[in-house]
This record gives C-alpha cells, structure tokens and sequence, in this order.
C-alpha cells in the first residue's frame, strides 16, 4: 500500500482524496439530513409533529427526495394525520441557474390533505394554528420556478352528525411554470398555472390561470368550471349542514376572475339541471327540513326552464379583493330571465380579462 501512494503524484492523490470524501459525504449526508428534518418536525413545530420516513440525495441533477413526510397535530392525536405526501422532489432549475438565479423545480406526488370541521374545538383540525410558511421553508429552502402536484386528495371531514360527513376533491393535478419568469416574458402576467381535479367522485373540475407574482400585489387571470357534479354524491354534506338532500339532479359552475393592485371583477354562473328535492316516499326527520325542502322545491320549480330543465343565473362581483360589491339583484333578475325569457348558456362567457379591472386610483 505505501509502495502504490509513493507511485502516485501529489495530483493523484489529491484527486483519490477528494472522490472518497464525496463518496462518504453522499452515504452519510442522507441520513444527516433526514436527521435534521425530524427533529425539526418533531420539536420545533408549535402545534403540530411530523416525521419522514426517508431522504435521498440525487447529485447528478442536483435534486433531492423526502418520502412519506407525515404532519400530525401534538395534542388531538387525530384519527387522520394532517397531511401525508408520498414524495417530495426538488431538483435545481437549470433555466434559472442560466438566467443568474438559484431556483428550484418541485415536484410532489400523492399528497393527502385531511381537513375535520366539528363544533368540539377539541375535535377540529384545519391547520390554520401553525406557521406553514416556516415550515415549507424549511423542506424547501429555494425560491421555486416551477411546481407540479400530481394525484392527490383533500378530504373534508365532520364526525358529528349520525351520518358522517367526508366530501373529497381527488384527481388533483396542478401546475405552475415560470413562476419567476426566468423566460423574461414581457406579458404583464408571465407564468401559467393549471388544474383539474374531480369533485365527490363525480364532477370533473378544471381550471387556468394566468399569473403575476412578481408583483407588490400578485395579480392573475383565471377561469375555472365544474362539470355536472351528482348533487346527490352531497346528501350528506347537505343533510348535516342544511338541513335537506336531493333525490336527482346535477350541478354546474363557470366562472371567471381577474384582479391586480388589490382589485377584482369576475362573476360565476351556476346550473342546477334536473333536479328534484322531495321523493313519494320522503321522510321529514325535523320542521326544519320540511320548510327547507319544500323552499328548494318551490324555488326549483318557479325558476326552471321548462326546456332545458335548469335553473341558472349569472352572479356578477366587483371592487376592494377583500370585499367586492356583489349584484345581488341582477343575479335575481338574471335567475328569472333563464326561466321565463331565455335560456342561460351553459359555458364560459370570456368576458373577463385583467384589463377589465379598474387601476388602483
């Protein structure tokens, strides 16, 4: 062994040195890391605990990997946790590097989001009590140029009454490119998201975007629609929060929206099609119900079209973000007109861009 290291140039050896110290660096970087991280999740975080269950150095393109992160609050030791992720990637965006920036590209796959709602605070699990900003930023230290979340779930669920409540919007798929428009666009809203997710296992619901938020006030453009949603896959949801339920019908929406400086304008236009309250065989379980379904009847049966089966109207807002004016009353007018006049179309009006949004005086 003395006889190979006094074969070898000072150059030589200097390279061996260094591929050995990489190679030990990248079998025990790893393990650092992910040691790190759960120490910070579980001593750190106000409310809540977390925990993964392994992290994985990619250096060949610069990436890294967290598996099955899991988020839990301290105290409740909830049934479900708050959030579970399959996989976390983030590699470096070698556009931005390019463009003089350090930027990330995030990737992450088979995210579950589990929201309780409960009268019992006790109970109740919304995450709204914790500092999710210092969080992400510790997971994901770099500002990111682009963001993929792939088959993932959000859940929404309420124990309290007989029937237990669990709606879910699954099938989410997001994406978010030239966040940082290291594409040096000129357009005043440079990056593009876009969303598709399907609604109670029934309505499918897309939308797009058009975004800025490089700027003081982020500003964007979108238009988003749900597709014939069965609203009795809701029953329970309505039930419980109601109270009422539906025996057939779908359910519709489009919608568009622009804001900037703190501004917006947009309107959503919503359809019940086919619907029907009140079944031969229904049972009141309270007055409350009656008085509600039987509104619902009477309403649905005024205001529907008689050809195209649907009740509809247009509700136009506009004003401060924080609080638009809403026109209640040409929603109320507009509901009659589908009724009585002219059918609603059921689709995208495209009547509203970010130009349209009064300046900021």
């Amino acid at each position: 062994m003395k006889k190979l290291f006094r074969s070898l140039s000072k150059v030589q050896i200097t390279l061996i040195a260094i591929v050995v110290f990489l190679v030990v660096v990248r079998i025990f970087l790893p393990a650092g890391i992910k040691y790190g991280i759960n120490w910070y999740m579980g001593n750190k975080m106000e409310n809540y605990k977390g925990h993964i269950e392994d992290f994985d150095l990619a250096l060949y393109r610069g990436a890294y990997q967290i598996q099955d992160l899991k988020i839990w609050e301290k105290v409740k030791s909830p049934k479900h946790p708050l959030v579970s992720i399959h996989e976390i990637d983030l590699s470096l965006a070698w556009r931005g590097i390019f463009a003089g920036k350090l930027l990330g590209d995030l990737k992450v796959d088979g995210m579950k989001l589990d929201l309780v709602d409960s009268a019992d605070k006790k109970k109740k699990q919304m995450g709204a009590d914790q500092d999710w900003k210092t969080v992400v930023g510790k997971l994901i230290p770099i500002e990111l140029e682009s963001f993929r979340l792939t088959n993932s779930e959000v859940h929404l669920y309420n124990n309290d009454f007989k029937v237990p409540v669990d709606v879910v919007l699954d099938r989410i798929m997001i994406s978010a490119t030239n966040i940082k428009n290291t594409d040096k666009s000129k357009e005043l809203l440079p990056s593009t998201v876009e969303a598709s997710a399907r609604l109670q296992k029934s309505g499918h619901v897309t939308a797009g975007a058009k975004v800025n938020l490089l700027s003081k006030v982020p500003a964007f453009e979108s238009k988003m629609a749900i597709d014939k949603l069965d609203v009795t896959k809701l029953n329970d949801f309505f039930k419980g929060y109601g109270p009422f339920t539906f025996t057939s019908g779908s359910f519709s929406l489009y919608g568009e929206v622009s804001t900037r400086d703190g501004r917006i304008k947009g309107y959503v236009k919503p359809f019940f099609e086919n619907l029907d309250v009140i079944s031969s065989q229904e049972k009141f379980d309270s007055p409350k119900r009656f008085f509600f379904e039987v509104g619902i009847a009477m309403s649905n049966l005024i205001l529907r079209n008689s050809e195209t089966k649907t009740v509809a109207t247009r509700v136009d807002f506009e004003g401060a973000a924080k609080g638009p004016d809403v026109k209640t009353w040409d929603a109320f007018w507009g509901s009659l007109r589908n009724g009585f006049i002219e059918a609603l179309a059921k689709k995208l009006d495209n009547t509203i861009s970010i130009k349209d949004v009064p300046k900021k005086d």
